[in-house]
């Protein structure tokens, strides 16, 4: 993870408004396959969007890109006869998004609707607020009142900030977009008469790479773009060595149609040997991009960065991430990334990692929550060892106890379990999680609750439940798990699919009865702990009603904190754990609990 230090300074640029214009959050009353007003948040300046494909991670990242200004997101997202874009909703696709608005000294929000015009019946622009999704009306002025800063009429301007956005898997160099993906015009596309086309065309790169020169004709046409040809600052060259473990003595980069598309070239020097991108892996070039595209970036820009792991090992991916946050530092930009990396996710703090799922039912993309532990991410991303058993609980000292139960087993028994927790509790866990795992079918998973959590009496096996009485199976699930559980089915909430509805409910009830199970005890993890572990005499004599209460009574008393100073959940956690350990694995709750996840295990491994 991001050290605790880095991670404060990066929170500290955030809360002093360092960072200013920040993207504070984002959110779709309707656009493209997502769930109806879902929103992000962006609480931290380095935000990753992580999820399966098909969870429009990429379409978030453009929707970010139209925020500013008048950027057009029709550039990325177009309707055509093929893929026909149509408005299903009760109005036309759209995305809000907030900032501090610094000439009104508040958050306000800006609406990006897609019209069609005669030109372009793909453009989106800026609308006046719409109350129906939650927005506020305009602050009136007065007649004859001059129009306040940072306003029009009946609108807020749309934040100002420069964007860089880098799509990986689309950002080829001009070698790779010529000869992969290109075409000759007057020869067939075999390789040898490509090669023989670069061989003809690669003298002129180098004369304007050697030259340095800034235009370039040839066969009547400019050849050189954007002004750019130039060699890699000594802070660049040393970045892009730093993510890829090599030494650079010089590295040159060239925008240019001499292949007849237009794209970028570099041209890498290390010792000894010198080559460009034709000769070099498909990561060194994607690092030179990163690096030179960030750092020519002005301060406070928006940075929007798709699958940048594309072609890179873990460890630059890793180092990746320590770059990034190093420019934050420094410019004081704003970074969102789509990513399938463990590499990239691990190192974030849990209120950077955005985890979209889908609902299988539905087909729409969700968003639970707006922070997520790592193993969360890896658990959507497929990250869980084939084979192993997924135990999910509500905590991480509910984690140490289902630990502790099969610790005198053996690593064998140990390694077919995958213990972990989410954060949000049991009404996340209810509310989002287990109606997907059960429309799913997943058959690995087993989740278990608190103690406290433990109903007198269970869900009633559906098959006894009358087919007519839908009412009951409603009303036990509700009286069970204590949320209004809403299953996503075909003609969402207005004309949902009944039948489909009631068949959802009784599949529910039938995988929550083979994969749903409870912490032993009647009360919370640290009242367990508490009541069964050996206490000395100063533990004993710790009353307070809240066991959580005692327990941090006692990790202070252990540390020797002073009154005026905080123990830490860490430190507190720590303790549990010591307190933990004094419980005899042979104790009668334990060796059930250790029964239950080993017949779980055997009753997978059969039909495995």
């Amino acid at each position: 993870m991001t050290s605790q230090k880095d991670k404060q300074a990066l929170i500290g640029l955030l809360k002093s408004q360092k960072l200013e214009p920040f993207v504070r959050h984002i959110r779709f009353p309707q656009y493209k396959n997502l769930a109806a007003n879902t929103r992000i948040e962006f609480t931290y300046p380095i935000s990753a969007l992580v999820g399966a494909n098909g969870t429009n991670k990429s379409s978030i990242l453009r929707a970010l890109f139209g925020a500013p200004g008048y950027n057009n997101l029709g550039n990325f997202w177009f309707s055509t006869s093929t893929d026909p874009i149509a408005e299903t909703g009760e109005g036309p696709s759209c995305f809000i998004y907030g900032y501090w608005n610094e000439s009104f000294g508040q958050l306000v929000e800006v609406l990006k609707t897609r019209v069609a015009k005669d030109e372009d019946p793909d453009y989106w622009e800026p609308s006046r607020p719409i109350l129906r999704y939650g927005m506020d009306r305009m602050p009136s002025v007065a007649p004859g009142e001059p129009m306040p800063d940072g306003r029009t009429m009946t609108r807020w301007n749309a934040i100002s900030k420069n964007v860089v956005y880098l799509d990986f898997r689309a950002a080829l160099s001009a070698f790779d977009k010529f000869f992969y993906h290109g075409d000759l015009r007057y020869k067939s596309n075999t390789e040898k008469n490509k090669k023989d086309f670069i061989r003809v065309r690669a003298p002129h790169l180098k004369r304007a790479l050697d030259e340095g020169l800034n235009s370039l004709e040839y066969r009547k046409s400019e050849r050189l773009h954007g002004g750019v040809n130039r060699v890699l600052s000594l802070e660049e060259l040393t970045e892009v060595g730093v993510i890829l473990g090599r030494q650079y003595s010089e590295i040159k980069i060239i925008r240019h149609s001499l292949f007849n598309c237009d794209a970028f070239s570099c041209f890498m020097t290390t010792e000894g040997l010198k080559y460009t991108e034709a000769f070099a892996g498909s990561g060194e070039f994607a690092v030179v991009r990163i690096v030179t595209s960030i750092m020519e970036a002005p301060d406070q820009s928006l940075i929007l960065l798709d699958e940048p792991e594309v072609s890179l090992h873990p460890g630059a991916q890793d180092r990746l991430l320590d770059f990034l946050t190093s420019s934050v530092k420094k410019h004081k930009h704003q970074v969102v990334i789509s990513t399938h990396s463990p590499a990239i996710v691990r190192k974030l703090p849990p209120e950077a990692i955005k985890v979209l799922s889908m609902d299988p039912l539905s087909g729409k993309v969700h968003l639970p929550r707006q922070s997520s532990l790592p193993e969360e991410a890896f658990f959507h991303l497929g990250e869980p060892v084939p084979g192993r058993i997924s135990v999910i609980v509500e905590d991480a000292l509910a984690q140490a106890i289902v630990k502790r139960a099969i610790s005198n087993e053996g690593e064998a028994v140990a390694d077919l379990f995958d213990v972990r927790y989410f954060p949000g509790g049991s009404q996340t866990l209810w509310g989002h999680y287990l109606p997907i795992y059960a429309a799913d079918g997943r058959n690995n998973v087993l989740v278990l609750f608190d103690g406290d959590q433990r109903p007198v009496n269970g869900l009633p096996e559906p098959n006894t439940v009358a087919v007519a009485d839908e009412a009951t199976i409603k009303a036990e699930i509700l009286r069970v798990t204590k949320v209004d559980i809403h299953f996503h089915v075909d003609g969402g909430s207005s004309g949902a699919n009944v039948p489909q509805q009631e068949a959802m409910r009784r599949r529910f009830v039938s995988w929550v009865l083979q994969h749903v199970d409870y912490l032993p005890g009647s009360e919370i993890p640290e009242a367990f702990v508490w009541q069964n572990m050996k206490k000395s005499n100063g533990e004993a004599d710790l009353k307070d009603a809240d066991p959580k209460k005692r327990f941090e009574s006692l990790t202070r008393s252990d540390l020797g904190t002073p009154a005026f100073e905080k123990v830490t959940s860490d430190e507190i956690f720590a303790t549990q754990r010591r307190c933990l350990a004094t419980i005899p694995t042979d104790h009668a709750d334990l060796v059930a609990l250790k029964t239950r996840l080993l017949s779980f295990a055997q009753e997978f491994k059969a039909k495995h």
